[in-house]
């Protein structure tokens, strides 16, 4: 299904000749609707921004799109659906958004089957009727998935993928932490084996001859020795 085109929310601001010039930098251009010593009030084709005075440096006013729109309407009758049409065609080219919207909603109020005014508000045709394109979607059997809309088997294959790309990652991650849990184990183990090693050769004994068995080194930080005799090392013999 083909979405509406997107012809209603453009706004070059070249369009516009009204400007307003801010004190602390910047300026906003359109159409003044208002202006007063308290607030300068500006329709800038989407909606009216209003301005504190006393935020306003100088306004520099001029003809824009929006006096060429309101000219062109007055001169329309009520059901002139034509004319409406062509105004919203006009003001959609012009980027008049809000203006484009509402030439084609009297449009569609005087023929709720123009095709143009439907389509230009966002409407899509189902069996003969204009509905929003949810409802379009719906309508024909589509379901939302992850923001988009498609088929059944499309969202059944998004999700199958997404399922396989998750059990993927976790298996990754899995192997990831087995990987380290390894290292850490055979860190731990030669750490081990490394105070082993250092205990066996401190308290292993060792023969001294005529003087009897006895130590290969002294652990270092052992402080103070007590003496021992000569006499009682012989023993050892």
């Amino acid at each position: 299904m083909k979405k509406a085109p997107l012809i209603l929310f453009l706004v070059p601001a070249s369009l516009f000749a009204d400007q307003v010039f801010l004190k602390d930098a910047g300026s906003i251009t359109g159409k003044i609707v208002e202006q007063t010593d308290t607030v300068v009030r500006v329709d800038v084709g989407g909606g009216i921004i209003g301005v504190p005075a006393d935020r306003v440096e100088r306004v520099e006013k001029g003809r824009c799109a929006l006096d060429d729109y309101n000219d062109r309407a007055k001169k329309l009758g009520p059901t002139d659906v034509e004319g409406w049409k062509k105004l919203g065609r006009w003001s959609s080219q012009q980027g008049l958004g809000t203006q484009a919207h509402d030439a084609y909603t009297k449009v569609q109020t005087l023929a709720p089957n123009d095709a143009e005014a439907n389509t230009a508000l966002g409407l899509v045709e189902v069996d003969g009727r204009w509905v929003s394109q949810e409802e379009g979607f719906r309508a024909k059997g589509y379901v939302k998935y992850d923001g988009e809309w498609m088929s059944p088997a499309e969202a059944q294959l998004a999700e199958t993928r997404f399922a396989n790309d998750k059990a993927r990652r976790d298996a990754e991650q899995r192997a990831r932490d087995a990987e380290a849990a390894t290292r850490d184990a055979e860190a731990r183990a030669k750490e081990a084996e490394e105070k082993a090693q250092e205990a066996e050769r401190y308290n292993a004994p060792t023969y001294w001859g005529g003087w009897g068995y006895g130590v290969t080194a002294w652990p270092q930080g052992t402080g103070n020795l007590a003496y021992t005799p000569a006499s009682q090392l012989r023993r050892g013999r």
